[in-house]
């Protein structure tokens, strides 16, 4: 199922809960009205969704919407994260899905089949389908603030929730599409690179990536063009352009876009546009939606 751009979607929690389990707990067969992850802290868990089975143990997520039909088996004693959330919502506020929840029976499994996963758009990139299993780092430290914030209930909760579940969501869509890998790959400058994509308007200097990683500016930047292939002012221009191409097909103004990622004018930022796609502003932004 397309579930929209990235760029455009809402999402909204409707519970969320840390718990545990004996080994021998099953939950289902049934089917949900929003979607879920099932995000297993410690132990062991099988996942039937549809005629399909996953076993998923620390760190490891799995993932199902609405009319797929699924059961949750605790195959040993199991700590885990449960959260329900829709990916497009006019409100934060959280809708408990409880009263909608439809048990099934076992053949219900099978009747379902192979359920096609689930994909969003992320252009310019190509879609990216979210699998039944997910298994990237750095997803805990997200269901516990969203856990402590749907309990708390204090004024604005549906709106952090909303915050917090769009940035789980951004890491997801970006983690599976690949596009963390440098970081994975050049653990030695990592912190760098970090910088450079988290920052790409500011005028780094390599006195100052040097810095972050703990290097002499010159070992540095040796170091940088060995791994990455490219200089350091040249990887953030690299950066820079790929936000630009994504905001013109957005439909930004070039003055906004040239002043956001730190151009000194719209001179400038569409002289290395040019230089960098072959094409203008105006004429990528043409090209681009046809």
């Amino acid at each position: 199922m397309d579930l929209g751009s990235l760029y455009e979607l809402a999402p909204a929690v409707n519970f969320a809960s840390r718990s545990q389990a004996q080994a021998g707990s099953i939950w289902g067969p049934r089917t949900i009205p929003d979607y879920q992850l099932f995000y297993v802290i410690t132990g062991k868990a099988l996942v039937k969704i549809g005629s399909r089975e996953y076993t998923i143990s620390s760190g490891e997520c799995a993932y199902y919407g609405p009319g797929a039909p699924h059961q949750l088996v605790m195959l040993e004693h199991t700590a885990f994260y449960s959260l329900h959330y829709v990916w497009n919502s006019s409100s934060s506020l959280p809708v408990h899905p409880a009263h909608n929840i439809v048990e099934r029976n076992l053949a219900a499994l099978a009747l379902a089949g192979k359920i096609e996963p689930d994909f969003v758009e992320l252009p310019p990139f190509a879609p990216v389908s979210l699998p039944a299993v997910i298994n990237l780092p750095g997803l805990e430290p997200y269901f516990v603030r969203m856990v402590k914030a749907y309990e708390g209930e204090l004024p604005g909760h549906g709106l952090l929730l909303r915050g917090l579940l769009s940035e789980m969501l951004v890491h997801v869509v970006q983690g599976l599409a690949g596009l963390d890998r440098p970081l994975a790959q050049h653990p030695r400058i990592g912190a760098a690179l970090y910088a450079m994509q988290e920052r790409p308007e500011l005028n780094w200097t390599v006195s100052e990536l040097a810095g972050l990683c703990g290097y002499h500016p010159v070992h540095f930047a040796k170091l940088f063009k060995e791994e990455v292939g490219l200089l350091p002012k040249q990887y953030v221009i690299q950066q820079r352009m790929k936000l630009a191409k994504t905001s013109l097909l957005r439909g930004e103004k070039t003055a906004g876009i040239a002043e956001r990622l730190g151009f000194a004018s719209v001179h400038h930022f569409s002289r290395q546009f040019k230089q960098f796609t072959g094409l203008t502003p105006l004429q990528f932004r043409m090209y681009g939606r046809e």
